[in-house]
């Protein structure tokens, strides 16, 4: 049985512990909760709850959550650990995971040489396998590499635009925005574009961004260049 640790219980967090709490073969041995929200109330119903440190033990107990210890306690406990934390924090916590000798899997927050390997587990599963430290890449690169792989691995791909129409945040966390109003991408390429690269090996990808005030989707428009001529039923 894999023993695996969910540090951070937000968006990715609650729904890397659900997935891993249905597989025959792992079981979740606690999450890690800095403050003791509805979230943390919730969580505890099922899973274990760690705490960063000794100090917000306290704030969990005032709370009426009881705490399972601080995360070095879930580390000398897990197999593996999800980093599910903010972005920037995972490679912070990565010297953590080295210490108690842990493999870790990173959100697509982190920057690619936080890990080992980038990985989507359609396109490039393989170049993982053996890692300690890999990195899931973000929802909407994710997206583009799904999209793209059956053609990349088929036909062969020359070149990609894409244009990313990205979701708003959800109400709870409004803090990220927009709420009512359209946030374009300065940076051209937007991140995306050097993201995919790190499990399609394209040579030529461009990629603009913009985030609307809705919480349905994001919305993908891809154009690619193929290396050689196909039909539709190809």
């Amino acid at each position: 049985m894999i023993k695996v640790g969910i540090n951070g219980y937000g968006t990715i967090g609650k729904r890397v512990a659900y997935a891993v709490s249905l597989q025959r073969d792992m079981t979740v041995t606690g999450i890690v909760k800095s403050s003791p929200d509805f979230m943390s109330r919730i969580a505890s119903r099922n899973f274990r709850i760690f705490v960063p440190d000794k100090e917000r033990v306290k704030l969990f107990q005032d709370a009426g959550i009881k705490t399972e210890g601080t995360v070095d306690d879930l580390m000398g406990d897990s197999d593996v650990v999800v980093d599910a934390t903010p972005e920037g924090m995972g490679k912070k916590n990565k010297q953590l995971y080295e210490k108690f000798h842990v493999k870790a899997v990173f959100q697509g927050g982190e920057e690619h040489n936080t890990a080992q390997a980038s990985f989507n587990a359609y396109s490039n599963f393989d170049e993982s396998w053996g890692k300690d430290f890999v990195r899931v890449v973000s929802c909407n690169t994710t997206g583009l590499a799904r999209t793209l792989y059956p053609l990349y691995s088929q036909i062969g791909i020359e070149s990609v635009n894409a244009m990313l129409v990205r979701r708003g945040t959800d109400p709870n966390d409004h803090k990220k925005g927009p709420m009512n109003a359209i946030e374009p991408s300065l940076k051209i390429p937007s991140h995306h574009a050097p993201d995919l690269k790190t499990v399609l090996n394209i040579g030529d990808v461009n990629t603009v961004a913009m985030k609307v005030p809705t919480t349905l989707m994001h919305v993908h428009s891809v154009q690619a260049v193929l290396k050689k001529e196909v039909k539709a039923e190809d």
